[in-house]
């Protein structure tokens, strides 16, 4: 099956160049120009990766994203592209719901990679209960043909698919400590340290979740110095 892109970038030329780019790699593109384009696609077709600009005439890339993960479930893997590169940007971006981004300029082998690092993510496979007794965390997560769903005692929790890739990683091995730089191989397929900002950043917002799902605290603990694991203390 071929995969299906969204490309929203303002620019035409930038926008031609990256969806032929992204065609070349296998990927079937629909490409347009801005935001308010970009929701009314989705509204018509199920796309499971946007790749998104985050200056976008009307609708910023922001909220764009925002809107994705408010009206869709599923909510579609979102790589978002900007030209700001500071780490204050960057969170901004993954708090909006992105789940990863590229710096322009960027060379093409590097969005592939990240689209393509994406749609595996979407596909990851998953646990589906940690706990017994008592002091069990029910923490379910079901595969839905492509559809990946995760609830909690039975009620839907709306995550993102990195999120929901993460979780999966920390669930298969209740207690295990897992590094930074084991969970960006597994989940984000880079070893680099300059990535590591964006584990913390999902790991917050997949706590936040958490915690407004009931489960308080956050089953997920921060090991100072080595990374994370998932328990009940």
């Amino acid at each position: 099956m071929v995969e299906r892109v969204l490309l929203v970038e303002d620019d035409r030329a930038l926008r031609e160049v990256t969806a032929h780019n992204l065609a070349g790699a296998g990927y079937a593109v629909d490409a347009v120009g801005d935001g308010e384009a970009a929701l009314e696609a989705c509204a018509q077709r199920r796309f499971r990766v946007v790749v998104l600009d985050l200056m976008l005439p009307g609708r910023d890339g922001l909220e764009v994203c925002r809107e994705l993960r408010a009206r869709h479930t599923p909510t579609p893997g979102v790589v978002m592209m900007t030209a700001r590169g500071s780490d204050a940007d960057m969170v901004t971006g993954l708090d909006a719901g992105a789940d990863d981004y590229v710096v322009k300029p960027f060379t093409p082998r590097v969005l592939i990679a990240r689209v393509a690092a994406l749609f595996r993510r979407l596909g990851t496979p998953l646990a589906t209960r940690w706990g017994e007794g008592e002091g069990a965390i029910e923490l379910e997560i079901a595969v839905d043909g492509e559809a990946c769903r995760a609830s909690v005692g039975g009620a839907p929790l709306a995550l993102t698919p990195t999120e929901l890739a993460l979780l999966s990683v920390l669930i298969g091995a209740p207690g295990r400590v897992f590094s930074r730089r084991e969970l960006l191989e597994r989940v984000f397929s880079t070893s680099h340290d300059g990535y590591a900002r964006n584990v913390d950043c999902h790991i917050t917002r997949l706590r936040r979740k958490l915690e407004a799902a009931g489960l308080l605290p956050a089953p997920i603990h921060s090991v100072r110095g080595a990374g994370y694991r998932l328990g009940t203390a």
